[in-house]
C-alpha cells in the first residue's frame, strides 16, 4: 500500500461506519475489531492470486479455463478488424459474451481532490482527460430497454465507438454484464456490426424506429491503477444526464477491472472509502436517463431467490446468498430513498436474510469476530427501517382499517396528521442514513469478505457440498422455533416477538433450499409456516400500533378521546389474533419435515 504512504491521519480516526452528517455520527463500539479486519486487506505484500475467479456455474478446471480461458490470457482481449476498428472477442466456444466489471462509487465536491491525488500516486502512467458526449438510442416504446439491452455511441472528439450492452447479470454487486464495442463513421447505429452479437437480429428489426432518447455530457478523468494483482481503470465522471429539458448531475467514480480477480476492485474501493466519504452509485447513468426520459421515480424490487443445488459446495452456497441479499439491499436503495414504503420494507426483508446467513456461517467459520461486526452493523441499520416500517403500517393500514368510515371526521384527521409527521421525521432519518458512507462501507466490506472467506472442509480435505450441509441447519433452525413455540398461547409479547423472529429465519433457510427436495414435499411445510408467521404479524402489528399510539398521546393530550377509540378496536384485534395462535401452531407442528421425508 505505499501508493497511500503520504496519508498518515490515523484510521481509528479516518474510519467512520456512521458517515459524516451529524445525525449519524455516533463512536463505532468494536473498533478494534474493525482495525483488525480492515488491516487484511491493506498487507504489506501486495501479492495475489491472478487468475479470475470461477464462475458460480463452473465447477471444475476444465470449466473455468473454458469459460475465461488460459490462465494469461485475457478473455475479453480486444482484436482490429480489416476496417481498423476494434472490437472484443467472445471465447471460442461462444458460451460466454465479453463482460465489463465495474462498480460506481458517488462523491461530493470537497471530496474530489482527495481522490484524485490518491488515484495519481497509485497510478502507472499520467491520467487522461476526456470530454464524452454519449447518445442512447432505443424505440419511443423503449423495447431495446425492454429486452435487457441498450445501445449508445459515445463521442470522443472525432472519435466515435458504437456499445451494446446487457443488463447486469444477477448475484454480483459489481456490475456484470455482456458488451460488445465497434469504431463507426456515423452518429447514427451501424447495424452491420451488430449481426455477430446475439442480438443483431432483434435489434436490426428495429432499426427504423430507433431514436436518441437520451445523451450524457461528461468530463473524465482516467487512472490506470495495479491493485492486488489487478489491473484497475478508475474513471472520476463530472457532468450530467438530460432528457428533453430534464437534467440529472454526475459526480461518480468508476472502477473498472480490466485484468485479475473480482475481490481487487472491491478491495481498491474499501480502500479509497476509508479516505473520502464514497457512497455506492445504485443506479447507472443508463438508467438515470431512461428515468428522465419516462418520469418515473424509482421502484421497489423484490428479492429474487438465488438458484442453489444440492451438489453445490458450501463455500459457493453461501456466497450466492450474500450476494442475492446484498443485491436486494442495494437495488431498493433508491426506491427508499424517495420515501417509497415497499422500498424500505424490501431493505429491511434483505437486512433480515443477511443476518440470517452470516448467523448460518458463523457457527461453522472461524473468523467470529468480523461476522458479528457485520451483524452488529446491520442489525443498527435494520433498526432504522423498521422504525420507518412501523410508522408506515400504521398510517398506511391501522388507522384506515380502524376508521374507515371516519376520513372526514376533525378528530380522525387530527390523528392520521399527528401519526404522518412522526412518519415523516422517520423516513428524513431513513434519508440521512442511506446518503451517510456507512452502508458503502458496510457494503463493500462485506463483498470483499465473500471473496476471500474460507469455509469448513471435510474428511481428507474435500469440500462439504450444500445438500449434505441442509438437513442439519434446518434441523437446528426447527428445534429453536419449537423450543420457543410452547405453549404460545401464554407467551408474553417479547417471546412470540423472538418466536416470530426465529421463525423467519427458519421460512427464509426453507425457502432459499427448497429447491434440493421434491416440491410436493416442501409445499405443506412452507404452507404452515407462512400461515404462522402471519397470525404472528397481526398479533405483533397489534402490540407496535399500541406502542406508536401511547407515543402520540403524550405529545397530543387533546387526541385522547380519538386514540380511546382507537385502543378498544385494536385491544379485540389483539385478542383475536391471539385465538388464532394456538390452531395455526399445531398444524405446523404436525407438518412434516420435508428434508427428512
Amino acid at each position: 500500500m505505499a501508493a497511500f504512504a503520504p496519508v498518515r491521519t490515523p484510521l481509528r480516526k479516518r474510519l467512520n461506519f456512521h458517515g459524516s452528517n451529524p445525525a449519524c455520527h455516533r463512536p463505532y463500539k468494536n473498533m478494534n475489531n474493525y482495525l483488525k479486519y480492515f488491516e487484511l486487506y491493506f498487507p504489506r505484500n501486495t501479492s495475489s492470486r491472478t487468475t479470475m475467479p470461477m464462475p458460480m456455474h463452473c465447477s471444475s478446471k476444465k470449466s473455468r479455463a473454458a469459460a475465461y480461458g488460459t490462465h494469461n490470457k485475457n478473455p475479453n482481449r480486444e482484436k482490429r478488424s480489416r476496417d481498423g476498428s476494434y472490437e472484443r472477442e467472445m471465447s471460442e466456444n461462444h458460451l460466454l459474451p465479453p463482460q465489463e466489471i465495474e462498480l460506481k462509487l458517488l462523491f461530493e465536491p470537497e471530496a474530489q481532490t482527495v481522490i484524485s491525488h490518491h488515484l495519481a500516486a497509485m497510478s502507472m502512467e499520467r491520467s487522461q482527460k476526456k470530454r464524452l458526449i454519449t447518445t442512447y438510442y432505443d424505440t419511443p416504446d423503449l423495447q431495446l430497454k425492454q429486452a435487457g439491452l441498450s445501445l449508445r455511441i459515445r463521442r470522443s472528439g472525432n472519435l466515435r465507438i458504437q456499445t451494446l450492452k446487457t443488463d447486469r447479470e444477477e448475484g454480483q454487486l459489481a456490475i456484470h454484464r455482456g458488451e460488445w464495442e465497434w469504431r463507426i463513421r456515423h452518429d447514427r447505429p451501424d447495424m452491420d456490426v451488430l449481426s455477430d452479437t446475439p442480438y443483431g437480429a432483434l435489434i436490426t428489426a428495429l432499426a427504423t424506429r430507433l431514436t436518441p432518447v437520451w445523451v450524457s455530457h461528461i468530463e473524465r478523468t482516467t487512472h490506470t491503477l495495479p491493485y492486488n494483482g489487478a489491473m484497475v481503470e478508475a474513471a472520476i465522471d463530472e457532468g450530467y444526464v438530460q432528457s428533453g429539458n430534464a437534467r440529472d448531475p454526475v459526480r461518480e467514480l468508476e472502477l473498472e477491472l480490466k485484468d485479475g480477480p473480482v475481490r481487487a476492485v472491491y478491495g481498491l474501493a474499501v480502500a479509497l472509502q476509508a479516505i473520502a466519504p464514497l457512497r455506492l452509485g445504485v443506479l447507472t447513468k443508463a438508467e438515470r436517463g431512461y428515468r428522465l426520459f419516462t418520469g418515473k421515480q424509482a421502484v421497489p424490487v423484490q428479492g429474487r431467490k438465488p438458484p442453489l443445488t444440492g451438489n453445490m459446495t458450501l463455500a459457493v452456497g453461501f456466497r450466492i446468498l450474500i450476494r442475492s441479499g446484498l443485491n436486494a439491499l442495494i437495488d431498493n436503495q433508491s426506491a427508499a430513498e424517495a420515501a417509497n414504503p415497499e422500498g424500505v420494507h424490501q431493505m429491511r426483508v434483505a437486512i433480515r436474510q443477511l443476518r440470517t446467513v452470516l448467523q448460518i456461517v458463523e457457527n461453522r467459520h472461524v473468523d467470529r469476530s468480523t461476522l458479528r461486526l457485520f451483524q452488529t452493523e446491520l442489525q443498527r441499520i435494520g433498526r432504522e427501517l423498521g422504525e420507518a416500517r412501523d410508522w408506515d403500517v400504521l398510517c398506511l393500514e391501522t388507522l384506515p382499517a380502524a376508521f374507515p368510515a371516519h376520513e372526514n371526521d376533525d378528530h380522525f384527521r387530527m390523528l392520521a396528521d399527528a401519526a404522518q409527521l412522526k412518519r415523516t421525521a422517520t423516513y428524513q432519518k431513513i434519508w440521512h442514513e442511506l446518503q451517510a458512507p456507512a452502508l458503502t462501507a458496510l457494503v463493500l466490506s462485506l463483498s470483499l469478505w465473500i471473496e476471500d472467506a474460507s469455509f469448513p472442509e471435510g474428511k481428507g480435505g474435500k469440500e462439504i457440498s450444500l445438500g449434505h450441509v441442509a438437513p442439519t441447519v434446518l434441523d437446528h433452525l426447527q428445534r429453536k422455533v419449537m423450543r420457543r413455540g410452547r405453549r404460545i398461547s401464554h407467551l408474553s409479547p417479547k417471546k412470540r416477538h423472538t418466536l416470530r423472529k426465529s421463525l423467519k429465519k427458519l421460512r427464509y433457510v426453507a425457502s432459499y433450499l427448497e429447491a434440493l427436495y421434491p416440491a410436493n414435499r416442501v409445499k405443506t411445510y412452507m404452507k404452515h409456516c407462512k400461515e404462522l408467521l402471519q397470525q404472528l404479524g397481526k398479533n405483533n402489528d397489534t402490540i407496535v400500533a399500541s406502542t406508536l399510539i401511547l407515543d402520540l398521546r403524550k405529545t397530543h393530550p387533546n387526541l385522547a378521546p380519538i386514540i380511546s377509540v382507537f385502543t378498544s378496536w385494536n385491544d379485540r384485534r389483539h385478542h383475536q389474533a391471539l385465538r388464532a395462535l394456538s390452531p395455526a401452531w399445531k398444524r405446523l407442528r404436525r407438518a412434516p419435515l420435508f428434508w427428512h421425508e
